[in-house]
This record gives C-alpha cells, structure tokens and sequence, in this order.
C-alpha cells in the first residue's frame, strides 16, 4: 500500500489524543480513590471523635451520678452519730430508683444498669462496719454506677462503668490544739509555739513581727496567706511573715464537720438546726430536734437552771427535782448567784457562781450518783451523804440516769446572764465505784468566766518562778479530762475576788496573779468586722486584768465553732481594759488518748472522696 503522508500525522494525533484521554482516565480514577478513602478517613475519624466527646459526655454523666450518691451516704450518715448505715440502708438510698434519670433520662439515650453504696470492710462488701466506734475511726463505703448511651448515629452505645470510695472519718474535736470552723486569725505581738494540729474550715490568716511556729500539721478549706482578713480594719498592712511549719506547707483539705454543721439550716423557722451553736444552746421543745443525740443540754447528766433568783435541778433526762427534795438540798450547796462586770462589755453580770470545790466533794461523798437508786429510798450508810441517808425517793426520780461529769448551768429567762467557776482547781477523779466518770465538762449558753487555777490540785509550780516547763499540776494532783463550752470564755485571777475587782474600774489596779488552766476550751468570738479585729486565736481567751509581767498558763485545745450572741462587745487593744500576759499555751497531748478526753467530748464528722476507677 502506497503511505500517504497526511494520514500518518492524522493517525499520530489520534494516537497522541488517546494516549491524553486514558491518562485522564487514570488520573481520575487515582482520585476517586483517594477522594473516596479521604472520604471515608474523615467519616471515621468524625465517628472517633464522635463516639470520644460521647464517652466523656458519659464520664461527666457518670461523676455526677457519683456525687448524688456522696449527697445520699452524707445524708445517711449524718441522721445518727452512733450508728453507721447499712447495705439495706445504703443501697436503698442508691439505687436505680434513685439514680439521676431527671438529669440524664433514657429519651436521651441513657440506659441505668447500676447505681448503688455498699459497706466496704478489708475491700469487702459487708452487710454492716464491724467495731464501729462513734468517737473515732474511718469507715468505707462503696458507689459504684453502670450505665449505656446510645445516639441513633452510632452503631452501638457507650458503655460506662466507674466506682468511687468514700470515707466516713471520726475525730475527737479536742486532738486539734486550734481548730475553726470558719475564718481563723493569729497576729501574737510576741513570740508564738502552737503544737499540736491545726485545722481552719475556712482561710487562715497569719502574721507577726515576732514569731510563729507550727509544731504539727496545719491544714484549711480555703487556703492560708501571710496578710491581713479583708475584714480587719488593719487591712492591708503589713503583717510580717516570720512563719515556720515543722511539719511542712499547711495543706488544703476537706471540711471536718463539727456538731451542728451537718443538719444547719437557717432558714426553715426551726430554732434547733441553727448551725454548731446548737452544741451549747437549750433545745426548743416546739420543733423537731436533728441535734438531739450531739447537744450538750441533752448530754448532761445534771442541769442547773437560773429562775430568778433560785435554781433548778434537772436529771439526765430532763426531770425535775422537787425543791423540797433532800437531793435538791444537796445540790443547792454547789451554787450561788452572783455578779460578775465585764469590762470589755461594759456591763454588770448577773451569774450562776458554781462551787467546783464543792461539786468534787459531793461526787467523792457519794452525793453525784451515775444513777439515782431506783428504790424507795437512799442508802442508809456512808455511801452518800449525811443529808440523804436513808431519805424517801420521789417515784419520778427512782432509777433516772444522772451523773456523768458534764453540767449544763445557763440562765435561760435572760440574754444577758453568765457563769462564774470558783475554786475549780481540783475536779472530780472517776473513783466512785457508782459513778467513774472522771472529769468534768462545763456547758452553757451563757458566757463562762473561770476565776483562778483551774485543774491544777492547787497553785502548780509553773505558777512561780521563771520556768515556763514546770509543772502545771500540784505534786499528787492527777491532771482530769476538762473542758469547757460557752458563749465566750473569760479568765480572771484569783485576785479578781480577793480584790474586789468588781468595784475597781481602773484596770491598772486590777492587777493579775500567775494562772494555769488545764482544759479544752470551745468558745464564741466577734469576727473582724470592717471596724474591729477579732482579737485573734491570740486573744480568744478573754482577759480583764493587768497581766503585764504576770503568766497566763494554758493546757488545752482551743476550738471556735460560732460567733458570740451575749458577750458580742469587740476586741480592743491591750490598755483599754487589760494588759497582755506572757502566753505559755500548750496542746494538752492527753486529749489524743481517747480515754483521757473529757466527758462529752465532740466529734467530727467527715464523708471524704476517696479512690476514683473506670472499669469500662
């Protein structure tokens, strides 16, 4: 065949377009491929992401699920101080009744496998703690919570599974040596040793041109800073930081309860759920009582009421004693009505004068029984005293509980009323067969003013001389659990009597002697308020004397719990209406023995989050 030129360039260009077209072809191919695996990359990568934001919705739907449960156990807890729940109790509270299907309901997806509490005991389910001690210790329980969410873009549905302990923690309120259940301030003028734990549920607040030194652990809700409160009318300032922590950096922590905190509720017209004031107050029989089995009034084992210018004398229980009862004979010997003018209130105080003196020795004669005979009548023998032997008992008293070495003295027809302790420096010892409680504890609504040694067996050696360790008990004297609990707290010496210091308005003639007491102390304070300092933990025992170059010795614990509602009048520097002493204050180590703690002593109340772990 003859080869015509035109038809070979045409044939090439031919060639040349479908070599082109089958490129194209391929190329687009190559990115179809690449589109559709792009494609299907991000739909499964949106499907990840997807399914990670609905599992850490889940996660956030499980923690809360988790924190109802805390609410239910720290409710359920908090309904009896002597008793733990248990798994019926617990499990009832927690369960898929009761789990938040409100929050996260199942037209959203969400499916409730489990929702429970449980006892927990050596990392085992028990139906109930064993060896539960209503003063001390930490319990564990439990929760544990299962659910699935399901969204109709997901093929299959979240699962959820988590558990969390928790632990229910005692504590003795008197093993702190400080402890406030709000805002607490320390700005000594001179040098300043606390040993023993501190605990702050609100912030504390520390300065001094001096010194500080923390001997233990100290630890708060809402942090520590070396200034001035915002409410000191020093504020700003410049408060010095000479601040040392034996024991490390104070640390930040969980609430520790005290009685009262659980149940407050200022707002409901119950006059009995008022806050840890309740622990000092009178109940009000009108309304329902949450604080029944924690109140002082209720613990008391004898109870002194002021009427006018007499007194009462009720049982355990409440019962009163006839006044023409020989026991109310008896027991009229311990007190007395007096005055007492407060100086910082500027005011004359009408007061319950309690005869310590004569309190131990109607105990060590027999006359302060932990249970009235339930008999016709007394003991004809020297087992009481001369004035009830064999005197006829009134069948109301027969068999009532009575003494356990906490008295309850408050004037209750008055706001403006108070208690004097005279000649308290020897308290009862517990060595009655029929009544061995040991020491003594003081409770009133009222202010509380202690007149001299108090605990010592007499004037201890650290009362004389320059040694600040000495002694702070007579030689034979064994130092009893004590403690005291009032609206505010006053020491005075015993120079406050033999001088006649009521009629002495000149405070640099009220001078002060050397004086130790050795008890815990729970008292009211009057908060910085914008025009006042609160005096500090430095001056929360309150002082009218002059005390300049004298000793003030304290073994105790110094507890605040609720501002003051009688003795309401404001710190004022010293040289007002005292002058400062030297403070040789001291953490009584005794109170970390649960047996050597006084009659009545407060418990803490703790529910602490403790191990958080995802199953599923």
């Amino acid at each position: 065949m003859k080869h015509v030129p035109g038809d070979f360039v045409r044939s090439r260009k031919y060639g040349q377009r479908g070599s082109a077209l089958l490129t194209v072809l391929i190329l687009s191919t190559v990115m179809c491929t690449v589109l559709a695996g792009l494609i299907t990359y991000v739909s499964q990568s949106a499907k990840l992401e997807r399914r990670s934001s609905l599992r850490t919705e889940a996660l956030y739907a499980g923690e809360y699920a988790a924190e109802q449960a805390y609410s239910a156990l720290y409710t359920l807890v908090s309904q009896d101080s002597t008793a733990l729940p248990d798994i019926a109790e617990t499990t009832t509270a927690t369960n898929l009744s009761t789990a938040p299907t409100d929050v996260f309901p199942a037209s959203e997806g969400y499916a409730w496998k489990a929702f429970l509490t449980v006892p927990l005991e050596n990392n085992e389910v028990v139906a109930r703690h064993s060896g539960f001690n209503p003063a001390k210790g930490s319990y564990k329980f439990l929760s544990v919570v299962e659910f699935e969410r399901t969204v109709p873009t997901m093929a299959e549905p979240v699962a959820v599974q988590l558990q969390r302990e928790w632990s229910y923690v005692l504590t003795p309120l008197f093993q702190y040596a400080i402890f406030y259940d709000k805002d607490m301030e320390l700005f000594p003028g001179a040098r300043f040793v606390v040993g023993g734990r501190v605990h702050s549920n609100g912030r504390i607040y520390t300065g001094t041109s001096a010194s500080i030194t923390f001997t233990d652990y100290v630890s708060n809700v809402d942090g520590l800073v070396n200034e001035y409160h915002p409410l000191d009318p020093r504020a700003p300032g410049s408060p010095g930081s000479n601040i040392s922590y034996n024991k490390g950096e104070p640390i930040s922590t969980t609430r520790e309860d005290p009685p009262g905190a659980i149940n407050q509720d200022t707002s409901d017209g119950n006059n009995n759920n008022d806050g840890p004031r309740e622990l000092i107050e009178i109940p009000d029989y009108l309304h329902s009582d949450a604080n029944a089995e924690t109140r002082g009034y209720n613990k008391a084992g004898l109870k002194i009421l002021r009427t006018g210018t007499g007194h009462d004398f009720l049982t355990a229980d409440g019962t009163r004693i006839p006044s023409a009862d020989p026991l109310a004979g008896v027991l009229q010997l311990l007190v007395s009505t007096g005055t007492m003018v407060d100086f910082r209130e500027s005011a004359t105080i009408p007061t319950t004068d309690v005869d310590i003196t004569r309190v131990t020795a109607a105990y060590s004669a027999g006359g302060l029984p932990r249970n009235i005979p339930n008999s016709n009548r007394w003991p004809n023998n020297s087992s009481v005293p001369a004035a009830l032997k064999n005197q006829p008992i009134p069948e109301e008293l027969r068999g009532k509980s009575f003494w356990n070495g906490i008295l309850y003295v408050a004037d209750s027809g008055t706001s403006r009323a108070g208690v004097k302790l005279l000649n308290g420096s020897r308290l009862p010892d517990g060595t009655q067969s029929d009544s061995p409680q040991a020491g003594l504890t003081i409770i009133s609504q009222n202010p509380v003013y202690v007149v001299g040694d108090y605990n010592t067996g007499g004037s201890p050696p650290v009362n004389s001389g320059t040694d600040l360790s000495a002694a702070n008990a007579v030689a034979g004297y064994t130092v009893q659990p004590a403690a005291i609990m009032a609206d505010a707290v006053t020491v005075v010496s015993a120079n406050w009597v033999s001088g006649n210091y009521n009629a002495v308005s000149n405070y640099n003639a009220r001078d002060a002697s050397n004086t130790t007491i050795n008890a815990a102390l729970i008292s009211g304070i009057v908060a910085s308020n914008g025009s006042a300092y609160s005096g500090g933990v430095e001056n929360y025992i309150r002082l009218q004397e002059d005390w300049s170059g004298k000793r003030l010795t304290y073994y105790g614990s110094i507890i605040n719990l609720y501002e003051s509602r009688q003795a309401t009048a404001p710190w004022q520097n010293t040289g007002i209406y005292y002058n400062a002493p030297a403070r040789n204050w001291h953490f009584d180590v005794n109170f970390l023995d649960p047996d050597k703690l006084p009659p009545g002593s407060p418990i803490l109340r703790s529910l602490k989050r403790g191990q958080w772990a995802q199953l599923r």
